[in-house]
């Protein structure tokens, strides 16, 4: 198997574990960037009403879904080159974005959902096991070990439903692993991952951008629906790809303007 952004190990440990972490993967510039974007479009958002879908209203968080509307900057992160490069080598050469969200956590809140799967499908696609959707978590704040973590059950995509652990508190979880990850960290993740947020016991936000890419048979969450007016900016075959405006063409060489093409 030819490999385009991941080693044999970082593949072997993505197969075996579900997910995994790349330190420093942001540049201490592209954090300050989206760092000063992400305010912006949380400024504007609750300047002038906005609102997400229904399934984006959560407890304890500060939400803007589909954040590739708001600012060009998010956009351009949702084609980053190397994690494009990583999606190949996860997903193929053909994949959509479903859904995309900037995500604060303020200090000295409860975690905004429990224990859970994103979902219970698991898919072959070319005779190979292909995850039904992989999230990347990109973290633009450190994250202290209580501070609202992103928490994994590693090798639990390996295990049947009825032999995952169920704990009244996310804390209280035998074997979890803690995303107490430093800025520019980007985690990436299978769906089907048992996973929860934790509770953020510390004075400090948790500030994250997250991307959710599927198989290409796969469509676009309702409510993420590309706007007129990002479909106009889909001037390469990768965006145009990403966004679901042709999404059933495996082609390789829509990587090529992004110069990644291996």
């Amino acid at each position: 198997m030819t490999l385009h952004g991941l080693s044999e190990e970082q593949l072997t440990t993505w197969n075996r574990e579900g997910y995994l972490v790349f330190e420093s993967f942001l540049s201490d510039q592209e954090i300050d960037l989206y760092n000063h974007q992400l305010d912006e479009t949380f400024e504007r958002f609750n300047q002038f009403g906005g609102t997400n879908p229904e399934h984006g209203q959560l407890q304890n968080v500060q939400q803007v879904c589909n954040i590739i509307e708001h600012h060009e900057g998010f956009l351009e992160l949702m084609e980053n080159p190397r994690m494009m490069s990583v999606m190949r080598d996860v997903l193929g050469d053909s994949f959509v974005m479903i859904d995309n969200d900037g995500l604060l956590k303020p200090p000295q809140k409860e975690a905004h959902t429990n224990w859970h799967r994103d979902t219970g499908i698991q898919m072959i696609v070319d005779e190979k096991p292909v995850p039904f959707m992989v999230k990347v978590f990109y973290f633009l704040s450190d994250v202290d070990y209580d501070g609202g973590c992103l928490a994994f059950l590693p090798r639990s995509i390996h295990m049947r439903n009825d032999e995952l652990p169920k704990v009244t508190k996310q804390e209280d979880m035998p074997g979890h692993v803690r995303m107490n990850v430093k800025k520019g960290t980007a985690v990436v993740f299978q769906g089907h991952l048992y996973h929860s947020a934790l509770n953020n016991y510390t004075d400090h936000t948790r500030r994250s951008v997250i991307y959710n890419y599927a198989p290409s048979v796969v469509r676009t969450w309702p409510g993420y629906e590309p706007s007129e007016t990002l479909k106009v900016k889909a001037h390469t075959n990768l965006r145009k790809m990403l966004l679901g405006m042709s999404p059933w063409v495996s082609d390789s060489k829509a990587f090529e303007t992004t110069g990644i093409l291996t």
